[in-house]
C-alpha cells in the first residue's frame, strides 16, 4: 500500500519549513491538533477588542519580541535538542504579565514562525500554539485577578508572588498539561526529574526577574539578552550528558555507560559482601529478522526487546545495550534462585511481546522474537567486571548451543531451559 502523502506549502516557506507536523499522524491526533488550534484561534479573537496598546506597551511588547527572536535564531542547535527546559520563559513570562492577552496569544507562534524560516528547520507547529495557548490563558488570568502594578514599595510583595505563580501555571501548563494532551505522555515526575526542576527554577525566576526590570524600563530587559545564551547553554548541559550515555534506538545505556556503572555495582556490592547477578540477553536469529522483514523490523525489535527489559525490572537494576542484538544487564542483591527467576520473566515477556506491522514497514506481517540468557553470579565468579561478564557469556553460549529461547547459569548453578 502507498503511503499517505504529507500536506505540503509551496514555494520558499516550505523549502524553509517542511511538512506541516502533526497533520500527517493519526486521527486522534489530528484532532487534538484541530482543537488545540481552533481554541488558540478563538481564544486570540475573543480578546482582540480590548487590546489597548500604548506607547509604552509598543516599545515593551518590541523589545521583548527582539530579544526573543535573537536568543532563538543564536541557539540553533539547542532548538532541536528537545529539551524540556529552555530560556522562552525569560521572555514569554514578562509578555503574558505587562502586555495584552491577545498579543501574549500570537507572540510565541509569531516568534517561532519567524525563527523556523530563518533557520530552515522542521517547525512543531502544536508545540507552537500550545505555548501561544498557555501564554495567553496566563495572561487572561494575572490580568483578571493579579493586583494592579504597584507604586514603588506599595503592595510590591503581592505583585511579585502574583508574577511568580503566573510563571509557574506557565511552566505547568507547557511542561506538563499540553504534552499529555497532544502526544499522549505521560506527566513528568517533577519530584524525581531533577534536570526538569533545576531548569525550570532557573527560567522561573530569570522571568520574574525580567518582568520586574521591565516595570522600571523596557530598555532594561536589554541587559538579560547577552544572559540568556549561557543561561540556555547550562540548562543543556544535564541532557546533552544523558545524550552521551544513551543507547540512541533503545534508549537504555550505551555499552560504555553500562559497564561504568557496572564496575561501580560490583566493586560496592564486593566491599559491602552483597549479592550480585549479572544476565547477558541475545536476540536469537536476529539476522534472520533483518534478512527477512527489513532493517526498520529489526530496529522496531531491538526497541522492543528494549522496552521489556526496562518494564520487568526493578528501579536499582542496570541496564544497557552491550553490543549488536546483545543487552546486559545487573542485578543488585540477588541471589542465585532469584537471578534465575528474573531471566525467565524477561525471556517470556520478550517471547510474548509483538512488533507490529505499522512499525516494521511488511504490511500484514507480525513478527515475534526470543532471546537467550545467560545469568551469572559474583560469588561464583570472584571479584570483577571482567570475570562476570564472562562467566556470563559463557553461560548464555550455553542456551544457544541448547536450542536457544532458554535461559542458562553459570556451572555451579542449576540450569533452566524454555
Amino acid at each position: 500500500t502507498m503511503a499517505r502523502p504529507r500536506w505540503r506549502i509551496p514555494g520558499r516557506v516550505s523549502r524553509a519549513c517542511g511538512p506541516l507536523p502533526r497533520w500527517h499522524g493519526p486521527v486522534r491526533q489530528r484532532i487534538i491538533a484541530g482543537a488545540m488550534s481552533l481554541a488558540w484561534i478563538t481564544a486570540a479573537a475573543a480578546s482582540a477588542p480590548h487590546v489597548s496598546l500604548t506607547g509604552g506597551n509598543g516599545c515593551l511588547l518590541a523589545v521583548l519580541f527582539v530579544s526573543a527572536l535573537l536568543v532563538r535564531l543564536s541557539r540553533r542547535g539547542c532548538a532541536a535538542s528537545g529539551s524540556p527546559v529552555s530560556t522562552s520563559g525569560v521572555w514569554e513570562l514578562p509578555a503574558a504579565v505587562l502586555i495584552p492577552s491577545a498579543l501574549a496569544f500570537i507572540a510565541p507562534v509569531v516568534v517561532a514562525a519567524i525563527a523556523c524560516w530563518r533557520i530552515r528547520r522542521v517547525p512543531r507547529g502544536l508545540d507552537a500554539v500550545a505555548v501561544g495557548l498557555a501564554d495567553g490563558i496566563v495572561s487572561v488570568g494575572f490580568h483578571a485577578l493579579a493586583p494592579p502594578l504597584p507604586a514603588p514599595g506599595a503592595r510590591a510583595g503581592e505583585w511579585l508572588l502574583a508574577v511568580a505563580v503566573a510563571g509557574v501555571m506557565r511552566w505547568a501548563l507547557i511542561g506538563a498539561v499540553f504534552p499529555s494532551v497532544t502526544r499522549g505522555a505521560r506527566l513528568p515526575r517533577w519530584p524525581a526529574d531533577r534536570e526538569l526542576l533545576r531548569g525550570g527554577l532557573a527560567e522561573l525566576c530569570a522571568g520574574v526577574l525580567v518582568t520586574c526590570s521591565a516595570v522600571i524600563s523596557p530598555l532594561c530587559v536589554i541587559l538579560a539578552v547577552p544572559l540568556a545564551t549561557p543561561l540556555q547553554r547550562s540548562l543543556q548541559h544535564a541532557r546533552l550528558v544523558r545524550d552521551a550515555r544513551t543507547d540512541l534506538k533503545t534508549g537504555l545505556l550505551n555499552a560504555a555507560a553500562w559497564q561504568e556503572e557496572a564496575a561501580a555495582e560490583i566493586t560496592r556490592a564486593v566491599r559491602a559482601r552483597l549479592p550480585l547477578a549479572m544476565a547477558l540477553l541475545d536476540i536469537d536469529y536476529f539476522k534472520a529478522v533483518n534478512d527477512t522483514h527489513g532493517h526498520l523490523a529489526g530496529d522496531q525489535a531491538l526497541r522492543a526487546v528494549a522496552g521489556v527489559v526496562k518494564a520487568q525490572l526493578r528501579g536499582y537494576d542496570i541496564a544497557g545495550r552491550f553490543g549488536g542484538e546483545e543487552f546486559a544487564v545487573v542485578l543488585p542483591h540477588t541471589q542465585a534462585d532469584q537471578a534465575r527467576r528474573i531471566a525467565e520473566r524477561l525471556r517470556t515477556a520478550v517471547a510474548a511481546a509483538d512488533v507490529g506491522a505499522s512499525e516494521t514497514g511488511r504490511c500484514g506481517t507480525r513478527v515475534r522474537v526470543t532471546v537467550s540468557v545467560g545469568v551469572a553470579c559474583l560469588a561464583d565468579t570472584g571479584a570483577g567486571l571482567q570475570a562476570l561478564l564472562a562467566a556470563a557469556d559463557a553461560a548464555l553460549y550455553d542456551a544457544k548451543a541448547a536450542g536457544r529461547n532458554r535461559v542458562r547459569l553459570t556451572a555451579s548453578q542449576p540450569a533452566a531451559s524454555a
